[in-house]
């Protein structure tokens, strides 16, 4: 029996594999029933006779990243599938999955309740359904009697969606990565094969004013209309990224420029009343690093205009205050890791896939940042992020099948 065969004969399993998944809730932030998803993972992992190790991240080392160490411990599984090969391939996926916001199609948004061709469930797109379908492509290549042509190396890894640093970041910088090559199971699908992401910068902005009584607002200086102010400096930035010399060119030829959004969230305090004048207001900025770009020249470019604003307009004053930094990473569509994974793909989906960057971030940086070639590939499904997300069935059945043929076909 073929592996397209089996995986699509086994469908109904494949997609039991995702409801057990998607039933644990493993909400970031906090950082919820880690625990309990580490421990299913690793037992299906034994299941399919992998050696299997918890990673468990020291509370001191957790606490310099979250301030929920204690309460909240962070758990990353390595598993290993060694067939005495020369060249071992990790897989890479993330089982946190964002909060819930909304009223979901089904009510319970961890049910993995399946209509049609479609299954739903917050992590049922991001990326829960690539650990299905990875975990899926091992044992049918076992239920085959096949071989994989490399040494396998699995991470499900935490915290992905808060930026990584005590998931995937956590166990590259322990060295406990022993590979040749990489395949983060996101940042691709259908005919487009991730070869990067672009870089991210988080900044919390806090405007500073004084607080009064809002029939005498001569004796207070107002924070929101000094966050209008400062707002209104940093669109000059803003419309500057759209400029031509910011752009980025894809492989394809298509060009991609940064992005930056203003006052994702913002906050007064729990002093504020329509009364009062304000004297506090927070608001994020999210800047987007495309791959041509310095990370640290575009916070630099932010900084500044935000000093610069400050001498500008009379009474303003603000602190800014650095959240995320993740650089952009670029591989090359040429490496030999990237053509025999185009091969997998252009099995199963019968047509010659592409290569692009993702314009958002995945943990894909933090192997290829250190040398090691990779590249981002999972299931097609909507509304990660959002309500009602899904999985489009088929597809994640064609994604497992595309995993098993490129680890029983490639020569790497």
């Amino acid at each position: 029996m073929s592996i397209q065969t089996h995986i699509k004969d086994n469908q109904e399993s494949l997609c039991h594999l995702l409801q057990e998944l998607v039933k644990i809730p493993t909400v970031n932030p906090p950082g919820e029933n880690y625990t309990e998803m580490v421990a299913l993972l690793e037992a299906k992992c034994k299941t399919l006779g992998m050696k299997t190790e918890v990673v468990k991240v020291p509370k001191r080392r957790a606490a310099q990243v979250i301030s929920n160490s204690t309460s909240h411990p962070r758990l990353n599984l390595i598993a290993r599938w060694d067939v005495g090969a020369k060249k071992t391939v990790h897989f890479n996926a993330h089982y946190d999955v964002v909060p819930i916001a909304g009223e979901w199609r089904f009510g319970d948004p961890f049910s993995g309740k399946i209509e049609g061709d479609w299954l739903y469930g917050r992590g049922a797109d991001d990326m829960k359904d690539s650990i299905a379908a990875l975990l899926f492509a091992i044992q049918t290549i076992q239920k085959t009697g096949l071989k994989p042509t490399f040494n396998i190396e699995c991470s499900f890894t935490c915290d992905e969606e808060t930026g990584g640093q005590l998931g995937a970041g956590y166990i590259v910088q322990k060295g406990l990565v022993k590979a040749d090559y990489v395949v983060n199971c996101e940042g691709g699908t259908e005919m487009n094969i991730g070869n990067g992401h672009n870089g991210v910068l988080w900044l919390e902005i806090e405007v500073q004013g004084k607080a009064a009584h809002a029939s005498q607002t001569d004796k207070g200086i107002n924070a929101f209309e000094k966050t209008a102010e400062l707002v209104s400096a940093l669109q000059r930035i803003k419309r500057d990224l759209k400029s031509t010399h910011r752009a980025f060119t894809l492989p394809d030829g298509t060009e991609r420029f940064p992005t930056m959004n203003i006052g994702g969230t913002f906050h007064g305090t729990e002093g504020d009343k329509v009364n009062t004048v304000p004297a506090h207001l927070t608001f994020s900025i999210d800047r987007r690093i495309t791959p041509n770009e310095k990370l640290e020249l575009a916070e630099l470019e932010i900084r500044e205009a935000i000093l610069g604003a400050c001498d500008y307009f009379e009474n303003l004053k603000a602190e800014v205050k650095t959240i995320l930094r993740i650089e952009p990473c670029l591989t090359d569509p040429e490496s030999v890791l990237a053509q025999r994974f185009a091969d997998a793909v252009r099995t199963i989906r019968y047509n010659q896939p592409k290569f692009r960057s993702t314009t958002g971030f995945t943990d894909l940086h933090y192997f290829v940042n250190t040398g090691l070639p990779g590249i981002g590939y999972g299931p097609r499904g909507e509304g990660g992020h959002a309500i009602n997300e899904r999985v489009y069935i088929p597809d994640l059945v064609r994604t497992s099948a595309i995993y098993a043929i490129f680890m029983t076909r490639a020569e790497l």
